[in-house]
This record gives C-alpha cells, structure tokens and sequence, in this order.
C-alpha cells in the first residue's frame, strides 16, 4: 500500500508577505543603482571627450613640428566639431564632432594656427558645456600649452 505524505505545517518557505518584501527591497536597490551607472556613463564620456581633445592638440603639434608644415586648428560652434588642418599640404589631419552631451557654448578663439617651430598664433578661452557644467579650456600664445578646468 501507498502511504500519503500528509503536508505539516513546520515545512520551511517563505511566505508570499516575504517574498513581496524582499522584491520591493531588490527592485529599490536596483533603481539607485541604474541612477549611478547613469552619472558614471556621462562622467566618463565627459573624460573621454577631454582625453582625446587634448590628445588631439598633441597630435596636431607633433605634426606640425616633424612635418615642419602650419597646422590650423579650428573649432565650430555651429556644426560642433573641430579640425585641423595642414596648411602647406592642404590635408585635415583630424576632424572630430563633439559628443551629443557636449556643446561649446562660448569661444574667443574660432582658430590658431600651430607654426612648424611649435608656436601658436593666437590665444583665448573656450566655455564647453558638459550635461549642464562647465569645462574651460585655455589656450596660451607661444609653445601651444592649453589648460583644462572645470567650473
């Protein structure tokens, strides 16, 4: 004969209270996770976007330099990107657009010119805004030396 199993009432589980509990938990901790990946994707994107301007002003000035050619380095609020460009050869080295997050709000600087002894011609500030901050970029005249901030 078959013996029935009959269910008792100390068998361990959980309770559909405490399941409903620690899903409300989990789902909360998930949502301040998703806000912080979110922050970190636009902080990164942000230091990207720099790294790369400003290794792109290395690049620029190395090659003005070896090729002993003028290099205009131009940026375009209206199209929002930036280029250079060797003068001599009439050949753009670098053309890049911004990231959508990023906007140049204010220059007084559309352009300088990198000479082939390593010079640059002009100087100015440029104001670009980072998801609502600020970053300046500063460029000084002579040895092409530029400083970031954040504001």
């Amino acid at each position: 004969m078959m013996k029935m199993e009959m269910l008792s009432k100390n068998q361990n589980g959980f309770t559909l209270l405490e399941t409903l509990i620690v899903i409300s938990v989990t789902t909360i901790i998930l949502s301040f996770s998703f806000f912080t990946l979110k922050t970190f994707a636009t902080l990164m994107q942000k230091n990207m976007f720099l790294n790369q301007l400003q290794s792109d002003l290395y690049l620029a000035h190395s090659y003005a330099i070896n090729r002993e050619e003028t290099v205009t380095f131009r940026f375009s609020r209206i199209s929002q990107q930036y280029e250079a460009v060797s003068k001599d050869a009439n050949k753009a080295i670098i053309n890049k657009k911004l990231p959508y997050s990023i906007r140049i709000e204010e220059s007084n600087l559309p352009s300088f010119n990198i000479t082939p002894d390593g010079n640059v011609s002009n100087f100015g500030t440029m104001l670009l805004n980072v998801n609502g901050k600020y970053v300046k970029i500063t460029f000084y005249i002579g040895r092409g030396r530029f400083l970031v901030e954040e504001q």
